[in-house]
């Protein structure tokens, strides 16, 4: 009888521990790296654009909301569930996907947690979607930031008014452009983020605010609310 060559199957790739990763160092080339690589061929389709990305990693550290483990991670690409796609299947790959992106969701909270705090989104001019058609890149950044919102069911009730204000401006722009430029742009999309930053619990993903971060967000949610 033929013996069967039968061989354990490759482990399954699990959620980072993002503490065990440390601080990562996140550059413009390591942008342009992820950028390139979420445009290729071979992702499930709604995988996320880098500008994208972008709205949807300011989010979970901006307007922090409760997920599980991980479970923000598959929305990138376009899943529900924990599903890694073939693209990044090897361990290899995985690995420097995941260090690209915990590093680009770091280096955004550096600038949130910077005293003063500071943010600027990076805006492609139009960002091209499937079948040939093209949508302005303010519109695909906002509509990243919506996506994280949608993560948890913690809504609007508990916020205050300037933090609600910021997010239907936000919402707005996922629909149509404001008007008056990319500079106008910028600085809708900035005093929003930075409105929400400064009355945050927590970084997300990231965890626990430090003390002094702590600190500086009650201090600013105080005087917003008098």
């Amino acid at each position: 009888m033929a013996r069967r060559d039968i061989r354990p199957d490759p482990p399954a790739l699990q959620p980072p521990n993002l503490s065990a990763l440390g601080v990562l160092h996140f550059t413009l080339q390591d942008r342009d790296m992820l950028s390139t690589w979420l445009a290729q061929g071979g992702w499930p389709r709604g995988t996320m654009d880098v500008g994208m990305l972008e709205g949807y990693l300011v989010a979970l550290l901006a307007w922090p909301v409760k997920v599980q483990p991980g479970a923000w991670l598959p929305p990138i690409w376009g899943q529900t569930g924990w599903k890694v796609p073939a693209k990044i299947g090897s361990q290899g790959d995985y690995d420097q996907f995941i260090e690209l992106v915990v590093g680009f969701l770091e280096d955004l909270d550096r600038g949130l947690c910077a005293s003063p705090p500071h943010f600027v989104p990076v805006l492609p001019v139009r960002t091209l979607r499937p079948h040939g058609q093209s949508t302005p890149g303010v519109c695909c950044w906002a509509q990243g930031f919506l996506k994280a919102l949608q993560l948890s069911a913690q809504g609007l009730g508990d916020r205050s008014d300037s933090a609600r204000s910021a997010v239907t401006r936000i919402a707005r722009c996922a629909s149509s452009a404001p008007r008056g430029g990319r500079s106008a742009m910028e600085d809708e999309l900035t005093s929003a983020v930075l409105t929400l930053a400064g009355e945050r619990s927590s970084r997300g993903p990231l965890g626990a605010l430090s003390p002094a971060e702590s600190r500086r967000v009650m201090s600013h949610a105080n005087r917003g609310r008098h």
